[in-house]
């Protein structure tokens, strides 16, 4: 990997590093199948964002268990994929817990809410009813 040709994502990483400079660490690491970026907040109570940069393939982590998006190097997934940072650093993010499962809610800027939700293990495959209504509710901070 020579270039941010072969690394859609590298651009917004470098630029994060420079924006978010004394508010968050940015970490920018190559591996030999791709490229990992780790957004980890100062502030206490912001949400860190990482991602992993196959190439053709992009995924994004924002929750602990829910908040993963599976992107592809096109141009408008990278815009998404923009747009979704972006957002989680101006703090419109919640997580929704329960056992062994989360939904993330982010908010983008045109006020359209991304939701996904994760499972952990088998036991989290067993239902919920209703589960985000009474379950603990975090809404993060942004990163400023």
């Amino acid at each position: 990997m020579s270039d941010s040709n072969e690394v859609p994502s590298l651009p917004l990483a470098h630029r994060l590093a420079v924006e978010l400079d004394g508010a968050a660490e940015t970490e920018i690491s190559r591996t030999g199948f791709g490229l990992t970026v780790r957004v980890t907040p100062h502030r206490t109570g912001a949400r860190p964002i990482e991602w992993i940069d196959f190439g053709d393939e992009i995924i994004v982590q924002v929750g602990d268990i829910g908040g993963r998006w599976e992107l592809s190097a096109e141009a408008a997934d990278l815009a998404f994929m923009q747009d979704l940072v972006m957002s989680v650093v101006a703090g419109r993010v919640s997580e929704v817990f329960a056992y062994r499962r989360s939904r993330v809610t982010v908010t983008l800027r045109d006020g359209s809410a991304e939701v996904e939700t994760g499972y952990d293990g088998l036991t989290a495959c067993l239902p919920l009813p209703l589960w985000p209504r009474w379950s603990r509710t975090t809404r993060y901070l942004p990163y400023r």
